[in-house]
């Protein structure tokens, strides 16, 4: 299937386009990562919280560690500092869930705000592109072919634009119907010339002024 336009104009404009595309996705794919980054700046809490947390659930612990020695009562002295160091484990739990639910929204505030303009893009510039490609097939992916060069330049007496046609031939009518090789060519290079394609022939300038 034919990627570009024979073209030289078209054929740049397509690359262009193709480039275009290309640059905009890779745009906002920075400033999806920049939304990710100003996004996790909320999670900034949770690194002081875990450190507050483990700080005090291993004071807790060495307390209790210290209070268990003491003669007779030490074993009942513990349990409260032993609770009070599973207090710091909550906390550096906590600290975990507050990074993983902002890193969570992050992740989709990113995807949301980049993804979207990207698809859009793309979604268009593909159906663009492809509705082209499936065009220049069905013109004929043997532009030479001589039937098909009949059939194109039908289609441009059909088609185009009838001071066009008549800018290469007084009667297009009857410069078809004269059955000349190089009129149906002059004719069908007008059809392809309107989506960027081309036949390797003559310029139609060398084609005969039939009906002049």
């Amino acid at each position: 299937m034919r990627l570009y336009a024979t073209s030289p104009l078209r054929r740049t404009l397509q690359i262009s386009a193709d480039l275009g595309v290309l640059a905009w996705v890779l745009a906002w794919v920075a400033i999806g990562r920049w939304v990710h980054a100003l996004v996790m700046t909320l999670a900034s809490p949770a690194a002081p919280l875990r450190s507050a947390g483990t700080s005090f659930s291993e004071r807790m612990t060495d307390i209790a560690g210290q209070v268990v020695r003491i003669p007779m009562v030490g074993e009942d002295l513990d349990g409260p500092f032993t609770g009070a160091a599973g207090v710091g484990g909550d906390l550096v739990r906590a600290g975990d869930a507050l990074e993983g639910a902002v890193r969570t929204v992050a992740l989709v505030v990113a995807l949301l705000s980049a993804g979207t303009p990207i698809l859009l893009v793309a979604l268009v510039w593909g159906l663009a592109r492809w509705l082209w490609m499936r065009r220049a097939a069905s013109l004929g992916s043997e532009l030479d072919d001589p039937e098909s060069q009949q059939l194109l330049a039908l289609r441009a007496l059909v088609r185009q634009h009838p001071r066009r046609l008549q800018q290469l031939y007084p009667d297009p009518v009857a410069a078809y119907r004269s059955g000349d090789p190089l009129v149906w060519r002059a004719l069908a290079d007008l059809e392809l010339a309107e989506h960027g394609l081309r036949s390797r022939s003559p310029h139609p300038s060398s084609a005969p002024s039939v009906g002049s």
